[in-house]
């Protein structure tokens, strides 16, 4: 899959679930899961970016371990394009993605010299997320504790040594380095030398 044509509207909804996920050698995943539309969960494919997953996973950090070292795990072992990830089988349920706005489209077909978007409701390209504001409980003051600082910290390293771990994970299936940085989110230099500082920490520390 080279690219994903699209409708121009542009649909926000605020929760999928994913349950499967599929990888081919390209940089897009095909999800299969739901969409909660109207507080009803209904059936919906979704296809996005690796760019866009990883940033779904740094929303959702609770998810972000399990998912991540899912993927990582099935980049290693990966032997036949495609293959998937069932994530209801390795982690019990579907995961869900919520507290986020999905930007989504609609996919289209060439029909003649027209775009037609096909599938109904049922199949969405996410062209990017953004995370929702959560009001703070208590003013900043109350919420201060001394260890802060360090806990945003080490939640900064966590992020850049699972990007950088993931990015191994592609190098370890033979892609190549600019297509493992794309696929781990670390195009920018300075950033994949950041992620690689971080990755070295928490081995010599392991």
């Amino acid at each position: 899959m080279n690219k994903v044509n699209t409708t121009t509207a542009i649909t926000q909804v605020q929760a999928i679930s994913i349950g499967q996920i599929i990888m081919d050698d390209s940089n897009y995943l095909t999800l299969w899961g739901q969409v909660l539309r109207d507080n009803v969960w209904s059936s919906c494919d979704f296809v996005t970016t690796y760019e866009v997953m990883n940033t779904m996973l740094r929303f959702s950090q609770d998810k972000h371990d399990a998912v991540q070292m899912t993927i990582v795990k099935k980049l290693e072992d990966m032997c036949r394009v495609p293959d998937i990830i069932d994530l209801e089988a390795e982690l019990g349920a579907a995961v869900v993605f919520d507290h986020l706005t999905f930007h989504m489209r609609r996919p289209c077909l060439q029909q003649d010299d027209n775009w037609e978007a096909y599938a109904d409701e049922e199949c969405y390209y996410i062209e990017k997320v953004i995370q929702l504001p959560t009001p703070p409980d208590l003013p900043p003051a109350a919420r201060y504790q001394p260890d802060d600082a360090d806990t945003r910290m080490e939640y900064c390293i966590q992020l850049l040594h699972d990007a950088y771990n993931l990015y191994l994970g592609f190098i370890e299936i033979e892609l190549g380095d600019e297509a493992a940085r794309i696929k781990a989110g670390l195009e920018d230099d300075n950033k994949f030398s950041m992620a690689y500082y971080a990755w070295q920490l928490h081995t010599s520390n392991g």
